[in-house]
């Protein structure tokens, strides 16, 4: 009767641990929840769509459409210009994106790295300089900075500045000139 029982508890255990085991697995196969293949609508620089849901490409930040940057003292559409390679980097219908499931940006969207082949998309966006190093990518950026590509060709304002600038534009839109006007005439007065 003894070898008898301690035969259903060694069933229990083995059958508890494959249990476990199963779930452990479930678990890891549901961190790769996102997974798309091609074709995507892009948004602008960073962003895309696929069937109905937004994606945010990881580590990288993209000017915004409608930023301006300068190259050679002439001003241009950066944001615009970013969209349109990235538009030309997903074209590709062997392009895969792929994120955890619960890997979100602030605004609810997907993050995903998206590769073609051996490409790394969001690295070659970083690479030929339509957008800078968030998280990820530094060597890509130092790249393009080095040989002054894309918006390291003249001057700009890192997107997440032009953002904030942005917003506090639209809260108080002479807000940054009463901020220059007292920072400028601060102290003049006071003697």
């Amino acid at each position: 009767m003894a070898v008898r029982g301690r035969r259903i508890r060694d069933a229990v255990v083995i059958t508890a641990c494959l249990f476990l085991a199963l779930l452990i697995i479930a678990r890891m196969e549901n961190e790769q929840a996102v997974r798309s293949r091609g074709p995507f609508s892009v948004i602008d620089g960073d962003t895309l769509a696929k069937a109905g849901r937004r994606l945010r490409l990881a580590g990288i930040d993209a000017p915004e459409l409608g930023q301006m940057c300068e190259r050679k003292s002439a001003a241009y559409d950066c944001g615009l210009a970013a969209r349109a390679r990235l538009i030309v980097l997903l074209k590709d219908p062997t392009v895969e994106c792929f994120g955890g499931a619960s890997d979100e940006d602030r605004y609810g969207r997907a993050l995903v790295h998206c590769r073609s082949g051996t490409l790394d998309i969001g690295q070659k966006m970083v690479r030929v300089g339509l957008a800078v190093a968030d998280g990820d990518y530094h060597m890509a950026e130092r790249d393009a900075w080095d040989a002054g590509l894309g918006v390291w060709a003249g001057a700009f304002e890192r997107p997440e500045d032009w953002r904030r600038r942005q917003a506090l534009e639209a809260k108080e839109p002479s807000g940054w000139l009463q901020t220059f006007l007292s920072w400028l005439t601060a102290g003049w007065f006071e003697r």
